[in-house]
């Protein structure tokens, strides 16, 4: 059985691409959530007031800066379609979190 794959040569490669291109997503995703793992804030005695402040801003402001931006790369993307309900919680969730460090901040 003769196939012609050379017929087909623009198809097999358009394919390729596009799945390389879902294939960056899901692990830029995967790597992301993974990233997140190893933030940890803590708390800081505050002089004698017996209050605390929230330590651990700057990494978690660093991941959460580079992660929104490439979150919302994501969202562009002609290639989300498999993963565009969970890009979109992602980057809920990513603003949920800036917001949240945002009011800390202030306090």
């Amino acid at each position: 059985m003769e196939m012609n794959l050379l017929e087909h040569t623009d198809a097999i490669v358009d394919i390729g691409e596009k799945s390389g291109k879902e294939y960056q997503i899901e692990t830029s995703m995967a790597k992301m959530k993974e990233d997140w793992l190893v933030i940890e804030f803590g708390l800081k005695d505050f002089k004698t007031t017996g209050t605390s402040t929230v330590t651990g801003f700057d990494d978690a402001m660093q991941i959460l800066d580079e992660h929104i931006v490439l979150t919302q790369t994501m969202l562009f993307s002609p290639f989300k379609k498999p993963f565009e309900a969970e890009i979109e919680e992602w980057n809920t969730k990513l603003l949920y979190v800036s917001d949240c460090i945002d009011e800390w901040m202030k306090v």
